[in-house]
C-alpha cells in the first residue's frame, strides 16, 4: 500500500473510500444532466439519437419520500450527502475526535443534500414559468414525479425535457390504471397550456 495510504487512521481509509466513488459518480450524473438539457435537440438527427435527461432522471432524481414537493432522498441527494459529508469528516479527523468529525461530516452532508433538493426545486419553477410550449412535448418521454389517477380523476406530474429544458408539468391520463410515480410515460396529447395528457410505456 502507498506510504500515504497508510499515514491514514482507520476512520479516514474508511472516509477516503466513500468520498471518492461518490463524488465521481456525482460528477459523472452531472455530466449526463448538462448534456442531456443542452444536447438533446442537437443530437437528434440523422443517427436518432436522442439524450433524453428523464432517462438519467428515472434513477437519479426520482423521490423516496418529499415534503412539499421538496425531494429530500433522491439518488443524487444521497450522493450529495455521502461526497460532502465524508469529505468533511476526512479533513475534521487531523482536528477532532473521530466520532466528533464523523458527527460534523453527517451533518454537513445532510444540509448539502438539503440546499440540492431546494436548489433542484427551484431551477425546475423558474423552466415552468419560463415560455414554453407544452404542445413541443408530444411523443416526448419522461417520468411521472407524482402518481396519475386513472380515467382522468385527477391530476398528477411528470418530469419530461421540453424545448431543451427539464420541467415538471401536470399531468392526466386515460388509462384505466394509475401511472404510479417512477413509471416511464410519454406524452400523447395537451389539455391546455398548463396540463399534458400521458400515457404508461410498458417496459418490454
Amino acid at each position: 500500500m502507498p506510504a500515504w495510504w497508510e499515514s491514514l487512521s482507520t476512520f479516514q481509509q474508511i472516509m477516503f473510500a466513500i468520498a471518492v466513488p461518490a463524488t465521481l459518480i456525482l460528477f459523472i450524473f452531472l455530466i449526463l444532466m448538462i448534456i442531456g438539457i443542452d444536447g438533446s435537440d442537437a443530437f437528434a438527427g440523422d443517427l436518432d439519437v436522442d439524450l433524453d435527461i428523464s432517462d438519467i432522471d428515472s434513477i437519479n432524481a426520482e423521490p423516496i419520500t418529499d415534503i412539499s414537493g421538496l425531494r429530500i432522498l433522491t439518488i443524487r441527494g444521497a450522493l450529495t450527502f455521502l461526497s460532502i459529508g465524508a469529505w468533511m469528516a476526512y479533513i475534521l479527523d487531523n482536528y477532532l475526535q473521530s466520532w466528533l468529525a464523523g458527527l460534523i461530516g453527517i451533518i454537513s452532508g445532510a444540509v448539502a443534500a438539503f440546499l440540492v433538493a431546494l436548489a433542484f426545486k427551484a431551477s425546475l419553477r423558474l423552466e415552468n414559468e419560463g415560455n414554453i410550449d407544452y404542445r413541443n412535448s408530444i411523443g416526448k418521454t419522461g417520468v411521472a414525479y407524482l402518481r396519475i389517477p386513472a380515467k382522468r380523476a385527477g391530476k398528477g406530474k411528470v418530469n419530461v425535457v421540453v424545448q431543451g429544458r427539464y420541467v415538471e408539468i401536470d399531468a392526466i391520463t386515460d388509462e384505466e390504471e394509475v401511472i404510479a410515480t417512477g413509471s416511464n410515460i410519454v406524452v400523447v396529447d395537451v389539455l391546455n397550456d398548463t396540463t399534458v395528457i400521458v400515457k404508461q410505456v410498458k417496459e418490454k
